[in-house]
């Protein structure tokens, strides 16, 4: 019996090591094994969700913002006001804002309306004020109860406000704990009103994820939507789905989801703000910073701005990944993707991961977010044309220090420029992947296309001349501020040929502003981004008796007196400030039924709101508060002179849009405040008049 015993025990101790090494074995390939990503078979070049969105009346109502818009940039969005109106000194509590215990405190918020710290304008930010509220989704027949629900987007929803088809975020564990849709907490969907295609994301994301760059992937999704007693499953079109930067986001690429996100809006790149943190508020962190992150991207910020060349060289690589930021730039520069860092003020993210875990550097990186206007339909940044010609060695807007200063050192010069020829190849050939795609996803979306191009068309003859977005129709055929724009074929052969050539050392393309040359197509000519490109169409409509698609002098003259006429409503040959604002509300807003869903503006809210007391300030010449016929009539001749700058007795679209934004340009501020010991900067151009200040009106004296 002790041998048997003996012999047994040896056994198992001799077999112990097999078993253990066995068991180590299973253990690794489980830890090695990545688990399964729910979320993949949500997202795909072709796949179209059916979702349907369901909110009580007063929940509707309560979603609709309390405050935001740009003065003088349309309609007021429903159920809200501009700032400096009833509600913009305080907005109104965010019913939909309650924060689940263990969240991480939220970060710092911009005050209601376009403003921001120290009471500046915020570039690239309209100041929306969005509350969630609770909604059920359906997609695809799966039905998730009691999700967050809210509008987003700046632009896209300025432009899409007077309809029900506004952009959406969903947040399915806002109000239940532990609820996702295939692993993930939110989703967005995109209207697309700025980009009549419909595929500028959907295209955009995977150039990105070809150079190696973390990027949301997309789908899209016809959506309808039930309010309790006003529309029941009322269609509101074709949208792209579009995956959120978020801590899911985060662990899938960077196998962590600690570290700083920061989504910085209205700042000019990352600029140096001083040591204080409380002055980078407007690089808008997702959660409560660690004090040596929020250090880290001090120490970044001014490296970029107060280093010499040799410690920038020196010290760039320790705090940002220059490889990945390289790639970054390239995608940019290959897509003339203008709405972005390479305008400087908004839509990127960037993230800087921990110092520890798999594969982390401790080093920033940028990511990108909204691509509706890529692949050249930032028409603030040039036209169509223009931007398919767009400079590899000079792509961005303004001043960069970031890019100029990486630019003009020849190791990373080199190493972005084998990013954008390798960039180029894979996806801009004629094998290449974005040429290959393109007529896929058309395919795919043609009969939805369609059907979004006849609800377009109808919105457009309800809302009569003039008006907000994009109009109807995509591509070439489209109409509006953003149709009328070269085919993305073109676009796609176009960019190619211009970036071999500039490679090649045979072409330097151009460089870009805001600005920089007179669009061609149908959306706005020239004259920069304002009220012009809002209003002139209107103006236009209204007052072109011969329909040459021009204002003679007549004209212009004609519907000043008719206006005249029309707002005089006491009688007496004067307009007074109320007078005036009513006025312009009447001739330049669009009506209550503009389209499905459209909202009644409450009263005394349009333009007329921000552009009367300037117009009354610039044509009161005896400052009574008053504006007689005399100088109604001196003010719009004058104006006539000054915007007729081809001097042929005509106004084209070009001239009056520019004429306008001139007259009524930005409000004082515009910009974030400058550090304490910022300096005004030179422009260093010689060979140009120095602008009229932001905000200010040209008289009708400076004319004479």
């Amino acid at each position: 019996m002790p041998n048997a015993l003996s012999r047994a025990v040896a056994t198992l101790l001799l077999g112990l090591p097999v078993l253990l090494w066995s068991m180590a074995s299973l253990a690794a390939d489980k830890t090695d094994t990545p688990a399964k990503d729910d979320s993949e078979s949500v997202f795909g070049l072709t796949r179209v969700w059916k979702i349907h969105l369901h909110v009580s009346a007063e929940n509707w109502k309560t979603m609709q913002p309390a405050a935001g818009g740009f003065p003088g940039f349309g309609p007021p969005p429903p159920g809200g006001g501009f700032p400096g109106g009833p509600q913009a000194a305080g907005g109104r509590p965010n019913p939909g804002a309650e924060r689940k215990p263990g969240d991480s405190p939220p970060p710092p918020r911009t005050p209601p309306g376009p403003g921001g710290p120290g009471g500046a304008f915020r570039p690239g930010s309209f100041g929306f004020d969005f509350d969630y509220v609770k909604a059920d989704v359906e997609l695809d027949g799966e039905k998730l109860r009691e999700v967050g629900l809210r509008f987003k987007g700046n632009g896209s929803y300025m432009l899409s406000a007077a309809t029900r088809k506004r952009p959406f975020k969903i947040d399915f564990n806002r109000y239940v704990d532990g609820q996702k849709f295939h692993g993930m907490q939110q989703l967005n969907l995109h209207n697309n009103v700025m980009d009549p295609t419909h595929v500028r994301q959907a295209l955009s994301y995977p150039v990105f994820q070809a150079a190696g760059i973390a990027s949301p992937r997309t789908a899209f999704a016809q959506v309808s939507l039930t309010i309790d007693g006003e529309c029941d499953r009322e269609p509101l079109g074709l949208y792209t789905l579009v995956e959120e930067i978020d801590k899911a986001f985060l662990r899938r690429h960077f196998q962590t989801d600690k570290g700083m996100l920061l989504k910085p809006e209205g700042t000019q790149g990352l600029e140096y703000k001083g040591e204080d943190w409380a002055a980078y508020s407007w690089f808008e962190p997702k959660s409560k910073p660690k004090k040596g992150e929020a250090q880290k991207l001090i120490d970044l910020t001014r490296l970029i701005h107060k280093a010499d060349d040799a410690q920038f060289r020196r010290e760039i690589g320790t705090l940002l990944d220059t490889d990945q930021f390289a790639s970054f730039l390239a995608a940019n520069t290959l897509l003339a993707n203008m709405d972005s860092f390479l305008t400087q003020v908004h839509n990127y993210y960037v993230y800087l991961p921990p110092p520890s875990g798999q594969s982390q550097s401790n080093k920033f990186v940028f990511l990108p977010w909204d691509m509706d206007l890529s692949m050249g339909a930032f028409f603030m940044a040039g036209s169509a044309e223009q931007l398919q010609d767009l400079s590899i060695s000079h792509p961005h807007v303004g001043e960069n220090k970031l890019i100029e200063r990486l630019l003009a050192w020849d190791d990373f010069n080199k190493t972005y420029r084998e990013h954008l020829r390798k960039l180029t190849d894979d996806c801009l050939s004629e094998k290449g992947q974005t040429t290959k795609s393109l007529p896929i996803v058309q395919t795919a979306l043609k009969e939805l296309i369609a059907q979004e191009t006849k609800r377009a068309a109808e919105a457009q003859a309800a809302r009569g001349p003039g008006g907000f977005g994009p109009g109807p129709g995509p591509g070439p055929g489209g109409t509006g501020m953003f149709g009328g724009q070269p085919s993305l074929e073109t676009f796609l052969v176009k960019r190619r040929e211009s970036i071999t050539a500039q490679l090649a050392g045979k072409s330097k393309g151009k460089t870009p502003g805001m600005n920089f040359g007179p669009p061609g197509g149908g959306g706005p000519r020239g004259g920069g981004f304002g009220p012009g490109n809002f209003h002139a169409p209107q103006i236009l409509a209204a007052a072109d008796a011969d329909k040459d698609e021009k204002l003679s002098r007549k004209e212009f003259l004609d519907l000043s007196a008719k206006w005249l006429r029309e707002w005089d409503k006491d009688k007496n040959g004067l307009l007074n400030e109320e007078e005036l604002k009513s006025g312009l509300n009447d001739a330049l807003s669009p009506p209550p039924n503009a389209a499905p869903g459209g909202f009644k503006p409450p009263a005394g809210f349009g333009p007329g709101m921000f552009l009367g007391p300037p117009l009354l300030k610039v044509a009161d010449a005896d400052k009574d508060q008053k504006v007689s016929k005399d100088e109604w009539a001196a003010q719009f001749g004058a104006w006539f002179k000054q915007w007729d700058k081809n001097n042929d007795d005509r106004l084209e679209n070009a001239e009056l849009i520019a004429g306008l934004n001139a007259a009524f340009g930005p409000p004082p501020g515009f910009g974030p405040p400058r550090a304490p010991d910022d300096k005004p900067k030179e422009t260093g151009r010689s060979d140009r008049a120095a602008p009229t200040p932001p905000g200010e009106l040209t008289t009708q004296e400076d004319h004479k």
